[in-house]
């Protein structure tokens, strides 16, 4: 399964200190892939980084430490449902039965 993460914007006080990372992520594996957006607010906030020298992925893994890797599990089990599901056809189109082989 492959991630991406973007950082789409932070929001820090006057110290630097970043309190707040709005996000983008996406899994993707074979031809399926799903997508989130959000707004993690930072626990037990404490300055370990001169604002200037936060990177990226930096604050990804800022994210993924505070979440227990949450986002990226639950992406996951939306990618396994999506390979599970079989689709319903529309009622208002013709029915044709395909057998499984």
């Amino acid at each position: 399964m492959n991630y991406t993460w973007k950082i789409l914007s932070i929001k820090a006080k006057d110290d630097g200190l970043i309190t707040q990372a709005q996000y983008h992520a996406r899994a993707a594996e074979n031809n399926a892939a799903v997508e989130t957006e959000g707004t993690w607010f930072f626990k037990g906030q404490r300055l370990v980084v001169p604002f200037s020298k936060v990177k990226e992925d930096m604050v990804v893994e800022w994210i993924k430490n505070e979440s227990d890797g949450l986002i990226e599990k639950r992406m996951a089990q939306q990618l396994k449902n999506l390979a599970a599901k079989s689709e319903t056809p529309l009622p208002w189109m013709p029915q044709v039965y395909t057998p499984k082989l």
